[in-house]
């Protein structure tokens, strides 16, 4: 059997991992709307995907058509981009603009290859080999089009997870500095201070973490795909006016840091020795050799690593720790 206080350091430790991860977190969601890093992704898939020579004129175009344009601020270029405006905007582009599409899909590919403009890039190819398989069925073209949208954007969601990531990391490295969030020491003050460890289980027990992720924008729980939308969010949903869609960003923005502070202050007021300052004013590594340096920095990086995997992650692991310290269910009453 588990030593019971090996559990409750472990679940204090977990927990405190729980608010780092949430807090990098709602940091790197502040900095990912701020410097709006999810329509600066989209903007190099789409420019992947529409390659079409010098300029990639088609990307450009795209951008500027008003079933495009409209989705975004004036001046700035949208997040997301729902498939069905992707495939119908193309499609008007590729046809000459006109703004009615032929009625038929063999008579849709006979006008792009008439127009020309875009037929031969490598992007108009792939293309047109999309509405050829479709046959004379129009609307199994558009779903071509759109599954060949969905499929790169699946891409661009892997490239904005790889980048989260380096950011994630970067800032969980830069909070547990500022903050002297030590793993080693942590987990040292926790063995011999009992009161104080039970007081970390106390509050690991009483705070509803389910309920503080819950409240994360799905985008933040989820940071894929490139796009502020999530899967199941409808197309009425996307096409929202602009001044809404602004608004909506800056109220993000405002929740992140209401967020971040509130974990910060959480943080503190679990009383752990965190911080560079003792509460006598003295400094925490006052006294320090080459050796307690060396352990200092490599507590730091352990909770980096740590807040850097993510709140679920830490959330499962906290659940079965919980499980791990329970006494058993209750026997259930014997029917008569």
């Amino acid at each position: 059997m588990l030593n019971s206080s090996i559990l409750d350091i472990a679940l204090g430790m977990v927990f405190l991992f729980v608010l780092i991860s949430l807090l990098c977190s709602a940091i790197n969601e502040m900095l990912a709307q701020f410097l709006r890093l999810r329509a600066k992704n989209l903007e190099v898939g789409l420019g992947n995907l529409l390659q079409s020579g010098d300029g990639n004129k088609l990307a450009d175009d795209l951008y500027k058509h008003p079933l495009i344009n409209g989705l975004s601020k004036e001046g700035q270029k949208p997040s997301y981009i729902p498939p069905k405006n992707f495939t119908l905007a193309l499609m008007d582009i590729m046809t000459g603009n006109t703004g009615k599409l032929p009625a038929g899909n063999k008579a849709l590919i006979e006008t792009i290859e008439k127009q020309g403009l875009f037929a031969k890039t490598e992007a108009g190819r792939s293309i047109i080999l999309l509405l050829h398989e479709a046959g004379d069925d129009a609307e199994k073209a558009r779903k071509n089009l759109e599954g060949w949208y969905n499929d790169a954007m699946d891409r661009v969601g892997g490239w904005y997870k790889q980048k989260t990531q380096i950011v994630i990391f970067i800032v969980a490295l830069i909070v547990c500095t500022a903050l002297n969030i030590d793993t080693i020491k942590i987990s040292q003050t926790l063995w011999t201070d009992i009161a104080l460890r039970q007081a970390l289980v106390e509050a690991a027990s009483s705070t509803d973490i389910a309920g503080l992720m819950a409240q994360q924008p799905a985008e933040q729980k989820t940071p894929t795909a490139g796009d502020d939308k999530s899967p199941e969010q409808p197309d009425n949903q996307v096409e929202a006016d602009t001044s809404t869609t602004n608004a909506a960003a800056i109220k993000g923005i405002e929740q992140s840091t209401r967020t971040a502070g509130a974990l910060i202050g959480q943080i503190r007021e679990l009383h752990l020795p965190i911080g560079w300052k003792k509460p006598d004013g003295q400094w925490a590594v006052q006294g320090f050799d080459g050796m307690d340096w060396l352990v200092k920095i490599l507590g730091i990086l352990m909770t980096t690593f740590a807040g850097s995997l993510g709140a679920p992650f830490w959330f499962q692991l906290l659940n079965k720790i919980v499980d791990l310290r329970a006494t058993g269910k209750q026997p259930g009453k014997s029917s008569s």
